[in-house]
């Protein structure tokens, strides 16, 4: 009887462990590397049985789902891995080049600089402050030349009158001599006559 009994519970449980629908045969995505880890959980939940409101599952499907899983797992912090590299990289990148930029606006700035810029004195000026001391030198020597020539014609006009004086001068020297000696001549006769009526 002990042999009946446990015979049919056998019987029983095993009928039970057929699964829920015994004429749907899905395909097995727990093999499949396309598929999903959603779906291979799915196909592990539809394809299980239930005893005792607790699902049955087959080891070797639990271990090829961990082991599926375990893959994921190591992907993604392959691609977390290669991401977290990826970035560091540009990173630098972006620093290399903000520092190249930064750089080269420098240059930039010191050539527009000399660009807009001339060497006075060994010493690089803008070209509007280079136009204004050119224009002060100018206007100083043409201020400087206009003094000269106005000196040069007053002291011309002064040595042209002082010729004249001279001229002047000397003329009246040469009929004062010329009186004088008119003078004199008049007095060596009136002398002479004077001797000559007195001898």
């Amino acid at each position: 009887m002990f042999k009946v009994l446990s015979i049919s519970i056998l019987l029983f449980f095993s009928l039970s462990f057929q699964g829920q629908n015994p004429g749907v045969t899905l395909k097995n995505p727990l093999n499949s590397e396309e598929s999903t880890l959603y779906s291979q959980h799915k196909f592990i939940m539809q394809q299980s049985t239930t005893y005792d409101n607790n699902k049955v599952v087959k080891t070797q499907w639990m271990k090829k789902f961990y082991s599926n899983l375990k893959d994921s797992l190591e992907s993604v912090k392959h691609q977390s891995s290669n991401f977290e590299k990826a970035y560091s990289a540009e990173i630098k990148v972006s620093k290399t080049a903000l520092k190249s930029i930064t750089t080269l606006k420098k240059e930039l700035a010191i050539i527009n600089f000399e660009k807009e810029g001339i060497s006075f004195f060994g010493s690089l000026i803008s070209k509007t402050l280079y136009k204004a001391i050119v224009w002060i030198i100018i206007m100083g020597l043409l201020a400087f030349l206009l003094l000269f020539l106005f000196k040069f014609k007053n002291s011309n006009n002064i040595t042209i009158d002082a010729r004249e004086k001279l001229k002047e001068i000397e003329f009246e020297l040469e009929e004062t001599k010329k009186k004088s000696r008119i003078k004199e001549q008049e007095l060596m006769r009136k002398l002479q006559d004077e001797i000559n009526s007195n001898s």
